[in-house]
């Protein structure tokens, strides 16, 4: 039994039994000193009793204010916890965004040098080396935003990076070999250039395109 309720029982045992002698007593001054410490008993045990009651009343109170408490805490955790994972979210969306934009300016990069004409007899050599001093800065470029651009850490690109970095690498051989070409001393120079320049591109597109597909599947 708790002890304060033990206290109680014994005050209003008390208070019972002041009353009984009250009742009991003979005299009028006898009577009245026993009614009046029964009074005051009886005064101090309904004193106890609310205190008693409140003391309780309050403890709940505290312990519901506890619990609501730290359901408020655990709200605004959950509440943080969402706010980061959508930062998280927004942050690896613009990500995939900006390298999907270099992707695709990469490929077309590529397929542009794989194909191009570089004998096309309708231009003259000076549009031609023109175009190719064009491909070479594009290429150079590309690798610079490639190479500011801010990787998340909070997912997974690094096999996408190094595809982009293989492919961004080969192509900007491939558009030096292409620029290279029209200063070839001579048809064998050409040749192997031509070669290197179309394998690279090659290789560089392929690279984009598997980046390409690795992205959309990790999106």
């Amino acid at each position: 039994m708790d002890i304060q309720i033990l206290l109680l029982s014994i005050m209003v045992g008390l208070t019972l039994l002041a009353y009984m002698v009250a009742i009991n007593s003979h005299g009028p001054t006898r009577l009245s000193i026993s009614y009046f410490f029964a009074t005051i008993l009886l005064a101090g045990t309904v004193y106890l009793i609310v205190q008693h009651v409140n003391s309780g009343l309050n403890r709940e109170k505290a312990v519901e204010l506890q619990r609501l408490e730290m359901e408020k805490r655990k709200a605004e955790e959950r509440i943080k916890e969402q706010e980061k994972t959508m930062l998280q979210s927004k942050r690896r969306t613009a990500f995939a965004t900006k390298l999907s934009g270099l992707i695709s300016k990469g490929t077309g990069l590529a397929t542009s040098i794989m194909n191009v004409d570089l004998r096309d007899m309708s231009y003259e050599i000076d549009v031609l080396m023109a175009r190719a001093n064009k491909a070479r800065k594009e290429a150079a470029e590309l690798k610079k935003e490639l190479d500011e651009l801010s990787v998340p850490t909070t997912a997974d690109f690094s096999e996408s990076m190094t595809l982009m970095k293989d492919a961004v690498k080969n192509l900007d051989e491939a558009s030096r070999y292409y620029y290279l070409f029209y200063r070839s001393d001579d048809t064998a120079q050409e040749q192997l250039r031509e070669r290197i320049m179309r394998r690279k591109a090659r290789s560089a597109y392929e690279n984009f395109q598997k980046a390409g597909s690795l992205l959309a599947t990790s999106s």
